[in-house]
């Protein structure tokens, strides 16, 4: 039955002429079936069909409501609708022009968001199979991401769950890979045996990872990633069997991952997969990590709830029989996406982010679709003697309306093709602008727009179509034909929209708060630029190396550290060399300070550094002396800022005091020998005070990692960069160079991201700004063309041009001051809630409020200037020719 009623549909869409001559034969066959009836009663054959006809009626009526049943008129009455509707948007190229160029915006920007926040949250990375993929996080009561003491779990997990399997656990460190021609630093995952099984990822030569790999026993064996082939081992063939020492141990290469394959999460980009085993192994110096990453793969037919609800009865299990394991953390299983990794915010937050950019999302597209509808009822009142006469001839309400939907529907489908092509172009233009020269690509997820990208697309044109045609539509069905009919073609009843207005308040409030927002935030990002640490930051090289492939022990580490800085010392144009444990503001731990008399803390941020740390940093002395001016043998000392000093010890003398450090249990107690001006040695950041602590590397040495030399040089950059490596090289081929930067490539790299998110805002509030005016611009033309009569019978009463352009010019300004108001407050508000975010800067800056008031002033001037001079130019004999 359904298949005949398409075929059905079909032949009536496709090929109307056959349908009408399939009609004409039915009524023919029809007619001749009731005269036989009449034949068989005794009628002549000419009576019968005289009757036949008589009794089927007027054929062409018939025929007319039989094609009107019909869905291919529908259809074809629908196309018309089209086609009138693109006639009378070309009669109006201006307005047509804008509204499609605001609706694309519209959805081009919103799907271009869903697009990448689709990709991000939802995509895996490439060279998975993420169907059934499952990734087992930790949250606390109120739903936050944790990170658990999840191992002991994992084991648990994997033995016992049997809605999970494969269940894969990962872990992640840097390893030192060295070479004949030197040392590199790489980013290795520990994996479970069964990592590359529960991924389904490929390889493209030798095999994958074993239970025998994780045996203690067992020789070292090692996956490397496509790319390290390639750029470290050439592409040989004979790469498989070859043995190479990862932190000065030898493994042996028993796989290449594929081309693309990165690993499982967004942030992992691993170079080499090696065995995670419940012992030590050559690999291996020390038992896994507490906080591994589970991923799994659900069994067939087993959903995400049910998978969900094993879980958290076996996480309970392990509760009661292990009182280690933390009582306050729920377990949470989340479907699989790159960033959806453990602990990871994602995990916890991912459905309240779309959700949040849901909400945005309609909100711009509400404010959007008013101004549109502004627009169309400001054309719809120039048509609305063309509407009334049109209904006046026949057409109904319905079909009126109708008319107006195409004309919407027209606008919303050209409006979608151009957002899905600007959608398309802005994604790869955004994966451009992540991957930066200095690094390799990102293993992002594909982000260019798929079928849902393009359904989401869809589906905002078509609520688009319905928002911009529901206001004209309820305008067009709530006008009498009557009085339309009776005016001339200038008539226009009179009235005032005072939703358009509100529309127009409400839009320029919200540009308020994003110009605001945006200037604000440009502002602090700003000053955070050109924020002064405290100690010069040109001519300063940073070597961030990694000692794990050379020394084996704290001691060992020392010693190595104080060989490089000594050779470093020695090269041309070195004007001072020293070294810090961490150089990143993530590496500046904070924690309490107290002093004996004062056992309230003050928290400071600190590091382990190197002998003429503060002389390479050009930060002098204001009292006592650094590490290796006195002999400190038998007691620990520190050295701190001034700003710290003053908060210990206020109006004291801080050389020679005590303080503690750390835990208040097991508190760190050492000397203070020398206070230091104040300097933001952690780089630009959000810290109210610049108060630090400094440990000498002698006295407090630290096991083999990754180490950062500050060079402080004369010379060309270029030159002692390549300097520094060719002499770590030499000193020691197992030293491992992770990156050479300058330290003011560093300091531009941290505050990068405030400035993308600044410029999106900037860009988001700019286009708001002219949102709002071409809104302010559609309500006062709208205006206008209800006023023609009224200022036709002022210009006959003697008003000149200037005072009518005044008029119009001071009630839309009424309109700004209005929305300028609220806009301030809610800024206040919003401003008031950041204002931890903000730097340099307060929430009621004053510059940044004038100049947002200025611009929004601008942009209202010039929008209601347009519709004031077009009235100021009314004739009056045209005008008032109706009355």
């Amino acid at each position: 039955m359904l298949r005949a009623r398409i075929r059905a549909l079909f032949r009536l869409v496709f090929f109307p002429a056959r349908a009408d001559r399939e009609l004409d034969d039915e009524l023919r066959f029809h007619v001749t079936e009731e005269a036989r009836t009449y034949v068989e009663r005794g009628k002549s054959e000419a009576d019968a069909m005289a009757a036949a006809r008589r009794a089927l009626g007027n054929v062409a009526r018939v025929k007319e409501e039989t094609r009107g049943v019909w869905v291919s008129t529908r259809l074809e009455q629908f196309m018309q609708d089209l086609r009138f509707g693109v006639r009378i948007l070309t009669k109006s190229p201006a307005v047509s022009v804008t509204a499609i160029v605001l609706i694309a915006l519209v959805i081009g920007g919103n799907t271009t968001v869903f697009s990448i926040a689709h990709g991000i949250l939802r995509k895996p990375t490439p060279g998975i199979r993420a169907d059934d993929l499952t990734t087992v996080s930790w949250v606390t009561a109120d739903g936050g991401p944790q990170t658990a003491n999840s191992y002991r779990a994992y084991l648990y997990f994997l033995e016992h769950s049997a809605t999970l399997r494969p269940l894969a656990a990962t872990d992640f460190q840097r390893l030192t890979l060295t070479q004949d021609n030197g040392s590199f630093a790489v980013r290795a995952t520990l994996v479970s045996p069964n990592y590359f099984e529960t991924l389904r990822a490929h390889l493209v030569k030798g095999r994958a990872l074993n239970e025998d790999d994780a045996r203690r026993d067992s020789s070292g064996v090692v996956v490397i990633g496509y790319h390290l082939w390639q750029n470290t081992f050439h592409g040989a063939e004979d790469v498989i069997g070859k043995s190479v020492r990862l932190n000065g141990q030898p493994a042996i290469v028993v796989g290449v991952a594929e081309p693309h394959f990165r690993g499982a999460w967004l942030a992992e980009l691993a170079d080499v997969w090696v065995p995670l085993a419940p012992e030590p192994t050559a690999l291996q110096s020390s038992h896994p990590s507490d906080a591994v990453v589970m991923i799994g793969r659900r069994t067939p037919g087993t959903s995400l709830a049910e998978a969900q609800a094993e879980l958290t009865a076996l996480w309970t299990q392990l509760q009661r029989a292990d009182p280690a394991m933390s009582q306050k953390l729920k377990v949470r299983l989340v479907a699989y996406s790159a960033t959806a990794g453990g602990d990871s915010a994602v995990a916890a937050y991912g459905d309240r982010m779309l959700a949040i950019f849901s909400i945005v999302t309609l909100l711009t597209i509400a404010i959007v679709c008013a101004n549109v509808a502004n627009l169309l009822i400001a054309r719809a009142v120039v048509r609305q003697r063309e509407l009334a006469l049109r209904q006046s001839l026949g057409a109904s309400r319905f079909r009126v309306v109708r008319g107006l939907l195409a004309e919407g529907l027209v606008l919303s489908a050209v409006a979608w093709c151009a957002a899905c092509l600007f959608a398309w172009w802005i994604s790869r233009v955004v994966i451009r602008f992540i991957s930066t020269p200095s690094r390799e690509p990102l293993s992002l997820p594909d982000l260019t727009p798929d079928w849902t990208v393009v359904g989401y697309a869809l589906a905002l044109a078509l609520l688009c179509t319905f928002a911009v045609t529901l206001g004209p539509a309820l305008y067009t069905r709530r006008q009498q034909l009557l009085p339309f009919l009776k005016l001339g073609e200038q008539g226009v009843v009179p009235g005032r929209s005072k939703v358009s207005r509100a529309l127009v308040v409400l839009q320029l409030a919200f540009s308020v708060l994003l110009l605001t927002s945006a200037g604000l935030a440009y502002r602090s990002a700003s000053y955070t630029d050109g924020f002064n640490l405290g100690f010069d930051t040109g001519k300063l090289l940073l070597a961030t190396v990694n000692t794990a492939g050379s020394a084996h022990d704290a001691a060992g580490d020392d010693l190595l550290l104080e060989t490089l800085r000594a050779r470093l010392q020695r090269l041309p144009g070195v004007e001072g060399i020293s070294y810090v444990r961490g150089i990143r503001p993530s590496s500046w731990v904070t924690f309490p300070v107290r002093t004996e008399r004062s056992p309230e803390p003050v928290l400071a941020a600190q590091n382990i550094v190197g002998a003429g740390y503060f002389d390479a940093a050009r930060v002098a002395f204001s009292a006592g002396h650094d590490f290796d001016a006195l002999n400190t043998a038998g007691r620990r000392t520190v050295i701190i800022t001034k700003d710290l000093a003053d908060a210990l010890w206020p109006n004291e003398m801080a050389v020679g005091k005590i303080v503690s450090a750390g835990d208040p249990a097991h508190p760190l107690r050492a000397e203070v020998v020398g206070v230091v001006g104040n300097a933001y040695f952690g780089g630009r950041g959000a810290a109210t005070h610049p108060r630090y602590i400094f440990f000498s590397n002698h006295e407090q040495p630290r096991p083999p990692a990754e180490t950062t030399f500050l060079v402080r040089h004369g010379a060309s950059e270029e030159a002692v960069a390549r300097a520094v490596a060719k002499a770590l090289r030499e000193a020691d081929p197992r030293v491992a160079i992770a990156s050479l930067r300058s330290f003011d490539d560093q300091l531009a790299g941290e505050i990068a991201p405030l400035w993308m998110l600044t410029t999106l805002l900037m860009f988001f509030a700019g286009g708001s700004v002219l949102i709002a005016a071409i809104g302010q611009y559609a309500v006062v033309a709208f205006e206008g063309r209800r006023r023609t009569r009224e200022f036709g019978l002022r210009i006959a009463l003697g008003a000149t041009p200037e005072q009518l352009i005044a008029a119009v010019l001071g009630e839309g300004f009424r309109w700004t001051a209005a929305g300028l108001a609220l806009g301030f407050a809610l800024s206040i508000a919003v401003a008031s809630l950041l204002t931890r975010a903000l730097f340099g800067v307060t929430p009621t800056d004053p510059l940044t409020y004038v100049t947002v008031f200025a611009l929004l002033s601008g942009a209202s001037l010039a929008a209601c200037y347009l519709p004031a001079r077009r009235a100021a130019r009314t004739d009056p004999v045209i005008a008032l020719r109706t009355e």
